[in-house]
């Protein structure tokens, strides 16, 4: 088993989008060698979208140039992606970090940019090429890509065929890439590490928050209070025949089933969801954040299991690729070229 990177640049933009949500917005520290420059001309900041300048270089990285209609592709793609749910006002959003929404993205994009390059010139190194089928793919994919794409905005931002599979191949090239780098990672999980149990839970919770989000703990009598309201739910549920519908009714959680493992929830949770057996009912639990009543489902959820098992493996590799990463960094001069990089809005 092994994580793929992903060829098309449609589901690039949504692992971006990922990226974006949990991002700190701070820079990131990977660009940290990344030198601002600055051409002669007009001061305008514009300059690369009023002028029409489509070839204008946005940033180098080694001895590759990276234009204008390039970057624009991914401004695009962001685009279509927020304004029918959010109109263009998105990109004005103030972030608690004090950035608008627009700078961190262009910001990702400018990372994801150079992260393609340097791991194209690193595939150069490494003698790795694309196969005549791959190829094919890449151009069935830009031309149908390109067919969505408005003629005005062909026009006006220089988009054509040789860019889009410009930037597919970039992306089938990285893919390659990361496999290479990542082929020495250990991918033997054994069915313990990734454990996954489904169990259904009435929660009595003893914390809230407030409406600035700040955690509310209850007193010690309230939460004696709760701990008695958690016992009496136990004896309660016992006579129930359906454990669910009860648990819906009066669990102070919505959501009453829940697929764990280690490091899910609480040690407490986790060890007595662990020992329970197909149909079992737990004892009344206790931790940080209330008293739980735990109903077992699936004591090996055999899908979940797989899929964390896959998901351990794919932290593996991003860890070790971003190690290699870092490295390769080092290796690459990277220049912007700051009037053209601030002409691009979106």
């Amino acid at each position: 088993m092994k994580n793929k990177r992903t060829k098309y640049i449609g589901i690039i933009v949504v692992l971006l989008m990922l990226t974006l949500v949990a991002c700190s917005g701070k820079k990131d520290k990977n660009a940290s060698n990344n030198e601002a420059v600055s051409q002669s001309g007009d001061d305008d900041s514009d300059k690369a979208n009023d002028k029409k300048v489509t070839d204008a270089v946005i940033l180098t990285v080694g001895d590759i140039k990276v234009s204008y209609n390039e970057v624009m592709v991914y401004v695009l793609l962001l685009r279509e992606l927020y304004e029918p749910n959010f109109t263009d006002v998105i990109w004005d959003y103030k972030l608690d970090t004090g950035s608008t929404f627009g700078e961190m993205a262009k910001e990702e994009i400018l990372n994801q940019i150079i992260q393609l390059k340097i791991m194209n010139l690193e595939a150069k190194n490494r003698d790795i090429v694309l196969t005549d089928d791959e190829l094919i793919e890449i151009e069935n994919y830009a031309n149908k890509y390109i067919a969505g794409i408005t003629t005005e905005d062909q026009e006006k931002y220089g988009i054509n065929y040789d860019t889009v599979f410009g930037i597919c191949k970039d992306n089938y090239l990285a893919e390659k890439v990361f496999d290479v780098a990542t082929m020495d990672v250990d991918t033997s999980i054994s069915d313990e590490e990734a454990k996954q149990v489904t169990v259904w839970q009435i929660a009595v919770l003893t914390s809230s928050k407030d409406k600035n989000g700040e955690v509310i703990a209850l007193s010690d009598e309230e939460k004696e209070a709760a701990r008695s309201k958690a016992k009496d739910l136990l004896k309660k549920v016992k006579k129930e025949e359906d454990f669910y519908t009860f648990a819906l009714s009066k669990s102070d959680d919505p959501q009453v089933e829940y697929t764990i493992g280690s490091g899910d929830k609480s040690d407490e949770y986790v060890d007595a969801a662990f020992a329970l057996k197909e149909g079992k009912l737990s004892k009344v639990i206790e931790d940080e954040t209330g008293f739980y009543i735990l109903y077992c489902v699936n004591p090996f959820n055999e899908d979940a299991t797989a899929q964390k098992k896959e998901e351990i493996i794919s932290q593996r590799q991003d860890e070790a690729f971003q190690k290699l990463y870092k490295e390769w960094l080092e290796n690459y001069k990277i220049k912007i070229t700051q009037e053209n990089w601030d002409g691009i809005q979106f």
